[in-house]
């Protein structure tokens, strides 16, 4: 199983044990996916520090941000504030100072901060695979999911890092125009670099969405594979679609137990208005994670796409 899929099992465990107020299993849950999940340190911090502040030890809560912070972990605290737990140390000076250091730090990080394209694989192969992650997170975590040793000796894989940045490890495509900006750039130079026979993007959730869109764009882009493509507004998509000329496959792989689910149905209907050639995978029981099965949803979308 691929590591978000794992982390999405152990979150949902996680969430269950706190609702069923077991608070000895939860902490377990914690230690244990600190150990697993170092890339998600992140969340890991602020979900450990609200279990302590729900009984009421706010020194605790404050101090496991305060180490996070000191090891280079953190979040906006834009996200954490959302939790209603977290109003219990508005006013306290060490939580003020924290967060000030916080926005301090995440001021300098983004004003320097750029696109970066990670790449893994084959650089010879004849197929070049480019990546978008999902909101929230970063290019290092999504390159998990795809990496086997058959598809590191088949593909070429190029994985961008949105510029935008949320957190030490969470990063996101808020900004539509610096989205595709840094798209463009890195896709196009991605392409120079390497003498491919076809190039197909993917992309997960938020990526998902822009991975669509691009395939749209870009004639030089055979096909895409969107999982779990999360669309707020289908209207860009819908414009891109009526728009286009060139030829394009894709493939949408989506959870029925989504949110957006319906979404992604008026997605597969603009798709089939517009003479999109697609293949739509609905899987049931699944939210708004990857299959855990992966590998064999994505390789069968390559082979669809190339057939």
């Amino acid at each position: 199983m691929n590591m978000i899929s794992r982390f999405f099992n152990q979150q949902q465990k996680l969430f269950s044990y706190h609702h069923q107020g077991d608070a000895q299993a939860c902490y377990q849950m914690l230690d244990q996916m600190e150990k697993e999940f170092p890339l998600m340190h992140d969340k890991l911090a602020i979900w450990r520090a609200s279990m302590l502040l729900s009984e009421g030890k706010k020194q605790e809560a404050i101090r496991t941000m305060e180490q996070a912070f000191e090891k280079g972990i953190y979040l906006d605290p834009m996200i954490f504030q959302l939790d209603e737990e977290f109003k219990a140390l508005e006013h306290i000076d060490s939580y003020e100072r924290l967060l000030e250091q916080i926005n301090e730090s995440l001021s300098r990080e983004r004003n320097s901060s750029k696109p970066l394209l990670i790449e893994k694989g084959n650089p010879a192969a004849d197929t070049g695979i480019y990546g978008l992650h999902m909101r929230f997170s970063n290019a290092e975590v999504f390159s998990e999911a795809f990496l086997t040793p058959e598809t590191i000796d088949r593909f070429a894989f190029g994985f961008l890092q949105s510029s935008q940045m949320m957190g030490s490890h969470a990063f996101v495509w808020d900004d539509d125009t610096q989205a595709m900006a840094d798209i463009e750039t890195t896709l196009h130079a991605f392409k120079r670099k390497h003498s491919f026979e076809h190039l197909l993007v993917t992309g997960g959730s938020q990526g998902g969405r822009l991975a669509i869109e691009t395939a749209l764009r870009y004639p030089n882009v055979k096909g895409f594979i969107a999982v779990i493509p999360y669309i707020q507004d289908s209207s860009a998509i819908e414009q891109l679609a009526k728009e286009y000329s060139h030829h394009t496959k894709g493939v949408i792989i989506a959870g029925e137990s989504e949110a957006s689910y319906e979404k992604t149905l008026r997605l597969i209907e603009i798709f089939k208005e517009n003479n999109i050639t697609h293949r739509f995978l609905s899987i049931k029981g699944m939210g708004h994670t990857l299959p855990e099965d992966f590998i064999r949803y994505f390789t069968d979308a390559v082979d669809y796409i190339l057939e």
